[in-house]
């Protein structure tokens, strides 16, 4: 069954209008924050793509410098001026060598936080989390590279798992931070905070020690 049919059968039923502006309202807020995450990773990767072009460079132009140094080495004392003139150009190369490497790092750890906060982001929607985005920069810091570039966290058992994983852990036990499937005004008679006790804001507070 397509969206639209589904749409058309919620608005045939009791409230079913309201329901599907709902729904809808929903999916736009989850697309927003997956649009997000991806702008963010793809300017993160765009970044490094550049640094590591100018890394290549830069390393291509201290190897020829460095021949070139050898050359005039081996031509003996008449070429001391041309040997001290590359000597510098050598240092000089070094530190932007030096520099360019720092740089490239940096947009390295950029894009690997990037990357992980869209995995948490996604990872916490598909659990049905009410504010993916705000309870993913709670998560993120604990998710770390393993040796072969997984992304995964310690969980409570000692046992390495998946983002995922880690996303389910922590949801769990926290009912006001997931959404209520039974949406209201089909009878149920549960709170939106999903019984917990007091306002969301409020179990989001306590959630980060406050």
């Amino acid at each position: 069954m397509e969206l639209k049919e589904v749409y058309a059968a919620l608005e045939a039923t009791e409230n079913g209008a309201a329901m599907v502006e709902t729904i809808k309202s929903e999916l736009a807020g989850v697309r927003k924050e997956a649009a997000e995450a991806r702008t963010g990773k793809n300017k993160a990767e765009e970044e490094l793509a550049g640094l590591k072009k100018q890394h290549g460079e830069l390393e291509a132009k201290h190897k020829v410098l460095e021949t070139q140094l050898g050359d005039a080495q081996k031509k003996g004392a008449g070429a001391q001026t041309e040997m001290q003139k590359l000597q510098g150009q050598i240092a000089d190369l070094a530190k932007k060598y030096e520099d360019a490497e720092a740089a490239r790092k940096t947009a390295e750890e950029k894009r690997v936080q990037a990357d992980i906060m869209a995995q948490t982001v996604d990872a916490l929607t598909k659990a049905n989390a009410v504010d993916p985005q705000e309870f993913a920069k709670l998560i993120a810091p604990s998710i770390t590279v393993a040796e072969d570039g997984t992304y995964g966290c310690t969980k409570s058992d000692g046992t390495r798992g998946s983002i995922a994983d880690g996303a389910a852990e922590w949801l769990s036990g926290k009912a006001w931070a997931v959404k209520d499937a039974q949406k209201p005004g089909s009878g149920d008679g549960r709170s939106g905070d999903g019984g917990a006790g007091g306002t969301i804001a409020e179990q989001f507070a306590a959630a980060l020690g406050g």
